[in-house]
């Protein structure tokens, strides 16, 4: 939200901002399946120590410069794609975590608890930061960004890990073996169509979250105390969707992936019949709510189906595809709107993406 809120003070365009967006979550369709590689080799414990200590010290960096003015749209970027490329090694750790920490039948709760807890963060966090620029600045913002990874160090210091989570550090080649996951995900049926609904959701449904900083500018005239409550409604539509997930069957899985991709489209073109700001915040928790049901669902499903010795690899790419093909999608929705307006860009994409999620979920409508 930091960031974001800087590039639009800075630029006040949303084509910036879409740049910014695919910086920062694009890399991990790059560096994802080789992070997914290692994690499925090293000790994975040791490497979500270091990826945390590296994302405090990228934190603490960027801190420094806007403390001394060193900071512009270049600058901006740069950190963004440090920030993805840190992330994507991240992701990877933090999904192959859940899996050997918990039990096959119990993995659709604990996908559903983190979400929960992830999505709490996404609910607090822009209030904090809210209040932190709005009296005390970026750069402070900042640093207590630095300052929050340390009790997850901690914690990552002092979990106690199972052996099984810790592999032989046997010789391997990485595109071999990246070569071998995708062969795996994409021979399943059923894999395959889970990826192509997340990217689907990810492209065509959650691009508006990307550029709020300059929707909350440009359709409302407000600030940025109004951009956290919109980053909050999320957080909360996100929450409610992981709490209706917590003990789910696969048949309901399939159902709420099914709702929620299709759901996005629909709310994108609600979104532009109205200009009241509450009613926007509504529709704005309703994507956060209808794209937490496709995260979670796709990711539940696919973490019961896949094998420990792909996990890493899998769910790497479930995460490319998540969060890679979504900073496209925050790209694609920043030119647009820039270019041809708000109401053409949103119709348009939420119609696309209400055909394309129907196409490729229709067989489980019954």
């Amino acid at each position: 939200m930091t960031i974001g809120w800087m590039m639009w003070e800075c630029t006040r365009s949303e084509v910036w901002l879409g740049a910014l967006a695919f910086l920062m979550f694009f890399p991990t369709v790059i560096f994802g399946p080789l992070f997914g590689v290692m994690v499925d080799r090293v000790n994975r414990q040791c490497a979500a120590i270091v990826t945390s200590l590296i994302l405090a010290i990228i934190s603490s960096a960027l801190a420094v410069l806007v403390y001394f003015e060193i900071d512009n749209q270049y600058v901006l970027l740069t950190f963004a794609a440090l920030i993805g490329i840190a992330n994507s090694a991240y992701q990877s750790i933090r999904l192959s975590f859940v899996p050997e920490l918990v039990s096959i039948s119990n993995m659709p709760k604990a996908v559903a608890i983190n979400a929960i807890l992830y999505n709490t963060s996404r609910f607090i966090g822009p209030m904090i930061a809210g209040f932190l620029m709005l009296h005390f600045g970026n750069q402070i913002t900042l640093l207590v960004v630095a300052m929050c990874y340390l009790p997850l160090t901690f914690v990552l210091c002092v979990i106690n890990v199972p052996a099984k989570l810790v592999t032989d550090n046997k010789r391997f080649t990485f595109f071999d073996d990246i070569k071998a996951g995708v062969n795996y995900a994409f021979n399943s049926k059923l894999i395959s169509q889970l990826l192509i609904v997340i990217g689907i959701s990810a492209l065509l449904g959650r691009g508006l979250l990307e550029i709020l900083p300059a929707t909350i500018d440009v359709i409302y005239n407000m600030g940025v105390q109004e951009l956290a409550w919109l980053n909050s409604a999320v957080g909360i539509g996100s929450i409610m969707s992981a709490l209706m997930q917590s003990n789910p069957t696969p048949n309901k899985l399939m159902r709420a992936v099914t709702i929620g991709s299709i759901g996005s489209g629909a709310l994108l073109i609600f979104f532009t019949m109205t200009s009241q700001f509450v009613v926007g915040l509504l529709i704005i928790g309703g994507l956060g709510f209808c794209g937490t049901l496709c995260g979670v669902g796709t990711q539940s499903l696919i973490q019961t189906s896949v094998p420990s010795e792909f996990r890493g690899r899998v769910m790497s790419l479930w995460g490319a595809i998540n969060i890679g093909v979504g900073a496209v999608g925050g790209l694609l929705f920043g030119v647009m709107t820039e270019y041809f307006g708000y109401p053409i860009s949103l119709v348009t994409l939420g119609s696309l993406c209400i055909l394309c999620a129907h196409l490729s979920t229709k067989d489980n409508i019954n």
